[in-house]
């Protein structure tokens, strides 16, 4: 009985927190970052009428076995979260079996899994739907990446967190596009009907001018709307700036204040004098969460253990592995 839990929490580690150390999670991620790679250059592909037609097979049993690969992947993920080191303060089996499942399926992460595999089910039982509609579908297992690139997950961090600067900054690109566009439009209408005929036809050229890209098919013609078009194009260089600049700020903050965090709860684990396994093993999910190679994180978690020895006067066990070990290197009685 014992050798299922056992294989169970190495298999959960192994799918859910990447450990380049550890074969069996080097091959996992490997095999499902292969498999979206493969996917999407297929879906790519098999857009093109000539493809299409002279590669369907080929692209049927690719999505076949990517329906099967993507559909046990979840019902591991769905098995093994059960292993999950409990959260602070919580003591372990806090919870049944049963509510850590239905937790796990109702998170972020675990309803991409389900999409990335849903649509060809919903094709096969369905056979009526928009088959265009479930191809864009399908393109949602590229989401699967931001469990292996933690920079993905981060920019997902600070997307929701700065959305309302974000909002107020496209809200202010809006009312420069719209002003923009409707002095060209009183400006140019009776010299270019066919580009500047309406408010919304100008704009097209407001937008391109604002983003700095200037396609050329409409540009100003008269002294005035030349002059506009200059100092619209000016604006768009401290337009497209603002969001880069919060984006680019807050990401930086976002990677500083994941540090702090970390730090902080190394230094909450050694309060007591002693690193015990679950709370090595929860040091090590949020390591992984932030990127951390592990060897980086153990020697984090050395150094702090050691400074909080010398402060103590008293040596700190880390319970690593089931062995116990103090800092000194000296294994204790």
């Amino acid at each position: 009985m014992t050798l299922v839990p056992s294989a169970r929490k190495r298999l959960y580690y192994a799918l859910e927190h990447y450990d380049r150390d550890d074969p069996a999670s080097v091959i996992i991620s490997s095999l499902v970052v292969g498999v979206i790679a493969i996917n999407l250059v297929a879906i790519i592909l098999e857009s093109i009428p000539a493809y299409a037609a002279a590669y369907g097979r080929t692209f049927f049993f690719i999505e076949l076995a990517s329906c099967i690969f993507f559909l046990a992947e979840y019902l591991l993920r769905i098995w093994v979260c059960v292993e999950a080191p409990p959260e602070r303060g919580a003591a372990p089996g806090h919870q049944t079996p049963l509510v850590a499942r239905l937790k796990h399926v109702a998170k972020p992460m675990s309803i991409i899994d389900l999409i990335a595999f849903l649509p060809s089910i919903l094709q096969v039982l369905m056979p009526g739907l928009d088959l265009r509609f479930l191809r864009i579908l399908r393109l949602f297992r590229v989401f699967k990446l931001i469990r292996y690139f933690a920079s993905l997950d981060i920019l997902l961090n600070v997307l929701y967190d700065e959305r309302k600067n974000l909002t107020g900054t496209f809200l202010i690109m809006l009312i420069v596009l719209t002003l923009a566009a409707s002095a060209l439009y009183v400006v140019e209408r009776d010299v270019q009907p066919e580009a500047f005929g309406s408010i919304p036809q100008a704009m097209w050229w407001a937008m391109a001018a604002l983003t700095t890209v200037g396609y050329g098919d409409a540009i100003p013609m008269t002294t005035l709307g030349k002059m506009l078009g200059s100092v619209v194009t000016i604006l768009g260089i401290g337009m497209v700036a603002l969001p880069s600049g919060i984006l680019a700020a807050s990401f930086s903050d976002q990677l500083r204040s994941s540090r702090k965090h970390l730090q902080a709860s190394v230094d909450e684990a050694l309060e007591d004098g002693i690193l015990s396994q679950n709370e090595i093993e929860r040091l090590r999910g949020m390591g992984n969460d932030m990127g951390l190679r592990p060897e980086t994180l153990d020697e984090l978690i050395q150094s702090t253990a050691r400074i909080t020895a010398k402060e103590r006067h008293n040596p700190v066990i880390l319970d690593i592995d089931g062995t116990q070990t103090r800092i000194d290197g000296a294994k204790p009685e």
